[in-house]
């Protein structure tokens, strides 16, 4: 018990850290609100990351795997074709990016969720149990990445607002650790 008390006393014993953390997450919560395109913009960058490093990955993975997957075609073609995205993404000029963004993930959104309807028929058919899972999973990007392409403007207002209240759940969890870490702090300093 002792040593637990010497373990936790090491954790806690800059609790504000993660009170700090908590609230500049609470303060990009509201930025992002109060600022919907300078979000969008910063999350276009994030997207032509993630598209190449997931293009690059699974055209690695197709390659590596050609042999034993009977789909492989399926995740090289989605592999080069979100490098492509990526491509484009960084010659489009800015004023442009937010717009085409919305459409490419809600295109993106539709290919990746084609082709996962495609993997899960491929696991049934080979019998591997959980495939309805993701084929429900497939059907369902499929509707979302309609109502993307459809409504940009609700696509821009939806990803703005998930992204401010996954900040806003953030900090208030990092607050509430931080307090719960200070009290923790505050009954090991009493036994001592």
């Amino acid at each position: 018990m002792e040593e637990l008390f010497i373990k936790l006393k090491r954790k806690v014993k800059h609790w504000w850290i993660s009170l700090l953390v908590g609230i500049l997450a609470l303060i990009l919560a509201v930025w992002a609100l109060v600022t919907p395109i300078e979000t969008l913009t910063v999350m276009i960058y994030v997207f032509i990351i993630m598209f190449f490093i997931s293009g690059i990955s699974d055209i690695g993975f197709a390659m590596v795997n050609r042999n034993a997957m009977r789909g492989w075609g399926w995740g090289l073609m989605n592999g080069i074709l979100e490098v492509i995205f990526g491509i484009i993404l960084l010659i489009i000029p800015a004023t442009l990016l937010i717009t085409i963004l919305l459409y490419l993930i809600g295109f993106w959104v539709l290919f990746r969720s084609v082709w996962s309807v495609g993997e899960a028929i491929e696991l049934q058919i080979i019998g591997i149990r959980g495939w309805g899972w993701l084929l429900a999973l497939g059907i369902l990007g499929i509707i979302a990445s309609i109502i993307f392409i459809i409504s940009p403007v609700f696509a821009g207002i939806f990803v703005v607002a998930l992204i401010s209240l996954a900040l806003m759940f953030y900090g208030i969890f990092r607050i509430y650790l931080a307090f719960g870490l200070r009290r923790i702090n505050k009954l090991i300093s009493q036994n001592e």
